[in-house]
């Protein structure tokens, strides 16, 4: 399956506060982008995602709600406002060009919870694809996980679930799953418990996914494969995002003075807290 990005979203958020005031008749070209359909989905589970993006202020919660698709062969988890903007997006693409209003709905979608991770079942395979300014992939073996079974158990959306905990890369987790659900998938790049992950948190509370709700509405499994994302190593890709993140100024273009020399300029740090720390 093929999709088409309409244009590029991080020049029309530049101009968005001049599309409405000034340029009612505005249009623009729509540009290509191709995806790749790899499995239709049995059933699908919504989680609500809720991270502190900086630690100084804890205070201060995001939250999104993402889907876990799980099909024969692969499975996608992604926030589901993704799942809306590609959607436009498909639909814009049999236009020549787009209005002001179209343009207007497609950045009004907020995706908060940016990582897609794709995982390729039996070859036990991830994909991960995020945006930074621009669009990153890389790939890596499934990890694997130690989980250490506990007694306890709790209910989720009617489910028992039984209580497990281990640590990932940097963070301790305590998972809840399910064995009323035999698929041994989860939030995230996680799995490998004897059930579905319906809840799992880090021990501090940066990071939080819940599940609720499932249904089996059969949904594409696709990812984005434009010729454009930069494929790198998982190193790289860390590397990339925590020097975004320090100086997010230095990946927009660096302005110049009036005698042609690059102007030095330090912008405002990002607050930086990776659900992976190692």
């Amino acid at each position: 399956m093929k999709f088409y990005l309409v244009f590029s979203l991080f020049l029309a958020s530049c101009l968005h506060a001049q599309f409405r005031i000034e340029n009612a008749e505005f249009t623009m070209k729509t540009s290509s982008y191709k995806a790749e359909n790899f499995d239709t989905s049995l059933y699908n589970v919504y989680y609500k995602v809720e991270y502190i993006p900086d630690v100084a202020q804890r205070e201060k919660r995001k939250d999104a709600i993402c889907i876990l698709e799980i099909g024969k062969g692969y499975s996608k988890f992604a926030d589901v406002k993704q799942l809306k903007l590609d959607s436009l997006n498909e639909k814009y693409s049999h236009q020549k060009e787009v209005n002001v209003k179209e343009m207007e709905g497609l950045l009004n979608i907020n995706v908060g919870f940016k990582p897609i991770i794709l995982k390729d079942l039996s070859k036990k395979k991830i994909t991960y694809q995020a945006r930074i300014k621009d669009g990153y992939q890389y790939q890596e073996d499934q990890p694997e996980f130690k989980w250490k079974i506990q007694k306890d158990t709790k209910s989720i959306l009617g489910n028992i679930c039984r209580k497990a905990t281990m640590n990932f890369r940097g963070r301790d987790y305590i998972a809840w799953f399910t064995e009323a659900i035999s698929s041994n998938n989860g939030p995230y790049k996680f799995e490998g418990l004897p059930g579905l992950i319906l809840e799992l948190s880090d021990t501090k509370g940066d990071y939080h996914f819940l599940a609720i709700g499932i249904d089996k509405k059969n949904l594409p499994i696709y990812l984005r494969n434009e010729e454009r994302i930069l494929k790198v190593s998982r190193d790289k890709y860390n590397e990339v995002e925590k020097t975004y993140h320090d100086n997010p100024g230095f990946f927009h273009g660096k302005p110049y003075n009036a005698d042609g020399t690059p102007m030095v300029i330090k912008s405002k740090p990002i607050p930086y807290n990776p659900i992976e720390l190692e």
